[in-house]
């Protein structure tokens, strides 16, 4: 029972982090985009 609960606790800590990297990915791929000026045609 210790060893589910554990593992569980476990893959919860592992999708949050990688929840909190990919929204760290996206800002920082994000923001030099939006600052782009736009191309005169």
């Amino acid at each position: 029972m210790i060893i589910i609960v554990t593992s569980i606790a476990l893959v919860a800590l592992f999708a949050n982090i990688q929840r909190f990297r990919r929204g760290q990915i996206e800002t920082i791929v994000v923001a030099p985009t939006s600052s782009a000026t736009p191309q005169p045609r």
